[in-house]
């Protein structure tokens, strides 16, 4: 089949886990969450069409290589709820939107001082390769999307913007993790400074996980099976 390579590259990326606090926590690989707004935004999908993010979802099928590991920073941030131009008499007029449209009037905590306060964290000059699919959807349309998007695309968060292109190539392969075995998907300098680099994907032998999104109500629902393994790195002399 033919795999569609992503390079995920950029001086912050954020992949978001469930949070249910302040503390916006990241995971090692990025989510199917994720990866279904990513490509969504490619399409131009607008947030308030949910069944189509919902079927964009159940057909994506996708591994993740680690080339090159990060290191975990978290950003303390601040925004002042109470001033006086995030106030707005009319919804036409509010800088302060939520997902759902309205301007957030939250009471209690850290809002009714007008301060609204969060943790985020990142992983800094990390580097990862997607090999991914989508059901009843070619290699072609999808390479498409992702070189001349909708709209700019981000990795995870919208200040996250990556580094390079983010579509590599597309390769021939039997499936997702095989792809991430041929030797064309490795950048160079992952070649040059590792034996064996983490990867993750599908299997029914894998910790279960919560990543997927109900996109009507916003919040993350389901479980699936991820396993963590190594990959070995090709040797120069490596056919792959």
């Amino acid at each position: 089949m033919n795999v569609n390579v992503l390079r995920l590259q950029a001086p912050m990326m954020s992949f978001g886990g469930p949070i249910v606090s302040e503390e916006g926590l990241i995971q090692p690989y990025p989510a199917l969450s994720m990866m279904t707004g990513l490509l969504a935004n490619a399409f131009g999908y607008r947030r308030r069409e949910a069944s189509r993010h919902e079927s964009l979802q159940e057909r994506i099928t996708y591994a993740v290589r680690e080339d090159q590991p990060g290191e975990k920073v978290t950003d303390y941030q601040t925004v002042d709820l109470g001033a006086d131009y995030m106030q707005a008499q009319t919804k036409r007029d509010s800088v302060a939107w939520t997902t759902w449209g309205e301007l957030d009037q939250r009471e209690g905590g850290t809002a009714s001082k007008g301060t609204a306060e969060r943790n985020r964290e990142y992983w800094a000059d990390a580097s990862y390769t997607v090999a991914l699919t989508v059901d009843e959807l070619s290699a072609e349309r999808l390479q498409e999307a992702l070189e001349r998007p909708a709209r700019p695309l981000f990795i995870g968060r919208k200040n996250c913007l990556p580094s390079r292109p983010i579509h590599r190539m597309t390769v021939e392969a039997a499936g997702v993790k095989h792809a991430l075995r041929d030797r064309k998907t490795f950048p160079e300098e992952t070649l040059e400074a590792f034996d064996r680099v983490r990867a993750w994907w599908t299997s029914p032998d894998g910790d279960p996980v919560t990543d997927a999104r109900d996109w009507t109500n916003q919040i993350h629902v389901g479980r699936r099976q991820i396993a963590q393994e190594y990959i070995s790195v090709p040797t120069p002399t490596s056919d792959g």
